[in-house]
């Protein structure tokens, strides 16, 4: 089951949904190969065809894990970080942004040539630290992950300040500062600009 937005809360935005690069089928696809190979070897010597009918069990096991890696998603909103996972009954776990202390990747020279690897969230929460293993692209999701963790705690820390508090010309340095680190794009930059002007 897909992530939908009837699962968002109130006025949550959804920002990246990703999942496990098809490698994590390698194997599945690998082994439904070789009985097939198999198979066809043993049909070809005795005659027997009936004896192809065995590919069921390991072509069974290949659908089995093609709907599994469908239902395992990863998802990015402007509030939390949300992994989502089953076929039949469905569990998530949710890490809200403003609780994320860190976020890290790790790829091999394999995972760098086929763009797969891990993304790590250091939680305060009892979680502890959440690893997304073999996730597509982990740079572009890790990424997305700091860019909305840091907007989050900048929306944050305007909400909580009395009026009185507020220099906005002060929190359009911090958002020139998150952009010339490359931490929110140009676009995001001129939206929150924009939006901070309209209160003056």
């Amino acid at each position: 089951m897909s992530f939908t937005k009837d699962q968002l809360l109130p006025g949550e935005s959804l920002i990246v949904l990703a999942r496990q690069h098809p490698f994590v089928l390698f194997w599945p696809i690998l082994l439904n190969i070789m009985v097939l190979a198999v198979l066809i070897a043993i049909w070809y010597l005795t005659g027997k065809a009936w004896i192809t009918a065995f590919f069921l069990i390991p072509l069974l096991y290949l659908i089995w894990e093609y709907l599994t890696w469908h239902s395992r998603e990863y998802i990015l909103t402007d509030r939390r970080v949300v992994r989502q996972e089953g076929v039949f009954s469905i569990s998530s776990l949710d890490a809200p942004l403003d609780k994320i202390n860190n976020v890290y990747h790790q790829q091999s020279f394999l995972g760098r040539v086929f763009k797969y690897g891990e993304v790590g969230l250091e939680t305060a929460s009892e979680q502890g630290t959440t690893t997304f293993d073999f996730l597509s692209h982990p740079v572009t999701f890790k990424n997305a992950i700091v860019r909305q963790r840091e907007m989050y705690k900048m929306d944050s820390a305007g909400a909580s300040r009395p009026a009185a508090e507020r220099s906005v010309p002060q929190l359009i340095e911090e958002l020139a500062s998150l952009r010339d680190r490359q931490i929110i794009t140009e676009s995001e930059f001129q939206e929150k600009k924009r939006a901070l002007l309209g209160k003056l």
